[in-house]
């Protein structure tokens, strides 16, 4: 068990620093909405969710035996956080795509920057709901995968590492 929890974990752990900062973001361009793009990492939304698409694919492949039991405990709080990342999604879309500069933060800015406190919050929920799933049930790990993840995870972990670090020194 304890490689699961470092092939789920660690992963999870970056992303979720990675999306405060980026939440953070969200808030520090509220001030200054003309910046646009210069005021968030536009380029780290798809490397850190990576590393939360490869941290869901650990979690289902090791209890595949309890997945129904496990999908009914994460339902709501996983529906509600990818409810906000969709919102959040449609609101990057738009303040970074479509709509011109503007000079003042109006409902979309404040709305994309709250949907990034939804989501962390639902994320997390999520996360300590399957933690606690585990504890309380102790399903069976299907550990027959894990020769493949642990290289997959390092090789992961270097693709992303990079341009996240990349990114966030010189943004």
């Amino acid at each position: 068990m304890l490689t699961f929890y470092v092939v789920f974990l660690v992963p999870l752990l970056i992303f979720v620093v990675a999306f405060l900062y980026e939440t953070w973001l969200s808030f520090k361009r509220l001030n200054n909405p003309k910046n646009g793009r210069a005021g968030y990492v536009t380029a780290t939304w798809e490397v850190t969710h990576t590393l939360l698409v490869f941290s869901l694919i650990m979690l289902l492949m090791t209890f595949t035996q309890d997945l129904v039991r496990l999908a009914d405990a994460l339902f709501w709080p996983a529906f509600i956080a990818a409810g906000a990342l969709g919102l959040r999604a449609v609101g990057y879309l738009y303040i970074f795509y479509v709509r011109s500069a503007t000079k003042h933060a109006n409902w979309i800015d404040w709305s994309f920057a709250v949907t990034h406190v939804v989501a962390a919050a639902f994320l997390v929920l999520t996360v300590v709901k399957a933690l606690w799933f585990i504890w309380q049930n102790d399903p069976v790990a299907n550990t027959q995968f894990f020769p493949a993840f642990i290289p997959g995870l390092i090789l992961v972990l270097a693709v992303c590492i990079v341009p996240i670090a990349t990114l966030y020194r010189t943004k």
